[in-house]
């Protein structure tokens, strides 16, 4: 019993904790709380801290024990913390690092040279790291000889200003395995990066190039060749994306499920009706401040009946009309924005709480509260 109330304390307060009595520093440093070791506080000395720590552990629980570290935050953070992990922890198979400022790729270089079996990165807002790329061991390869890579399957890079297409292609060139790929807010990159992305990492689940202003509808006809192994997508103020690069997207992608398209306001009904006909399986569909009409979520509503979550928010030519339409279609629907949608009264809005009772709406009008 107490072992499972110490699992619910971060790292650093279960230390804390062994130092009270003889008895819960025994039980402290079992194995099974060591399986992960957070330590995000900007105050701590995080790259002695974790010299010590992992000193304690490799006493008492064992070093290979550890599978997951969570550093982010830790602003005292730096490559001689990320190399004291790569001596120390070979079994590591997800690191978080977000917004620790003074890591650089040297650091990241040393560590996924080390820990072969990590699967899991997040460096977001680390303005140091431009990308991740593998050692190369003089004389031990020849050309014929296959690149080797790294076992990556999940990689988020967002809010890292020094990434661009180059960054992009190093990545993807070392991390073909990609499941998972995040580059919000990550505004060097262009449809050249896009392209990279698709010519390697064919195996591409999940994608954000959010806020990526410079890609425009080719690097939507590169994403296309990904097939219908892409599932999720987010050009959220991608502005230079129009209808011909979504209906690309949609012909090819058809097992799409998720898809953020707001504020791409050139994106209209062709292109809804064309992610209505092909991606019959979208769950969840995003096309806040786009040139979208009731005409357009009439057709959405009778071809995709299993929408789970829609935003129209910001849509200017949305009312009621198309508001009931989804309302009696998608019978399912769990959520709906309509905040900044002058056109949705309280008619339409009483249609979707008759019919979609599970519903959550999101709304700015004042006159739809006493509903």
């Amino acid at each position: 019993m107490i072992l499972t109330i110490l699992s619910f304390l971060s790292s650093v307060d279960i230390i804390r904790t062994s130092r009270t009595c003889k008895r819960l520093y025994f039980l402290a440093w079992e194995r099974d709380l060591w399986t992960s070791l957070v330590i995000n506080s900007p105050e701590i000395e995080t790259d002695r801290a974790i010299k010590s720590i992992l000193e304690v552990i490799s006493r008492n629980a064992g070093l290979a024990s550890i599978q997951r570290i969570d550093l982010s935050s830790s602003s005292r953070l730096t490559d001689r913390g990320l190399a004291i992990l790569a001596r120390r922890c070979p079994g590591l198979t997800q690191l978080e690092i977000q917004h620790c400022h003074a890591v650089t790729n040297g650091g990241l270089l040393d560590l996924v040279s080390r820990c072969q079996m990590l699967d899991h990165l997040d460096v977001t807002g680390c303005p140091m790291v431009t990308g991740i790329t593998m050692p190369l061991v003089p004389g031990r390869f020849c050309r014929l000889s296959p690149r080797p890579t790294l076992g990556l399957t999940y990689l988020d890079m967002s809010d890292c200003p020094s990434v661009d297409d180059t960054s992009v292609k190093m990545v993807v060139e070392n991390c073909p395995r990609l499941h998972y790929l995040f580059l919000r807010r990550c505004y060097n990159v262009s449809d050249v990066g896009v392209k990279w992305i698709a010519s390697y990492c064919l195996m591409l689940k999940e994608l954000s190039v959010s806020d990526c202003t410079k890609i425009t509808d080719f690097g939507m006809f590169e994403l296309a060749k990904l097939g219908p192994n892409l599932k999720y997508l987010s050009i959220a103020k991608c502005e230079k994306v129009t209808d011909s690069g979504v209906k690309q997207l949609a012909r090819h992608c058809y097992k799409l499920r998720y898809l953020n398209a707001r504020g791409c306001e050139h994106i209209s009904d062709s292109a809804v009706e064309s992610l209505a006909r092909s991606c019959s399986r979208l769950r969840s569909l995003d096309i806040g401040k786009c040139d979208v009409t009731d005409g357009g979520l009439k057709l959405l509503s009778e071809l995709c009946p299993n929408l789970k979550k829609l935003s129209v928010r910001g849509c200017e030519m949305v009312s009621d009309a198309g508001i009931q339409c989804i309302a009696y279609y998608c019978r399912g629907l769990q959520q709906l924005n309509i905040q900044d949608v002058t056109g949705v009264s309280v008619d339409g809005y009483r249609t979707v709480k008759r019919y979609c009772r599970r519903c959550i709406i999101e709304h700015t009008n004042p006159g739809l509260c006493i509903c």
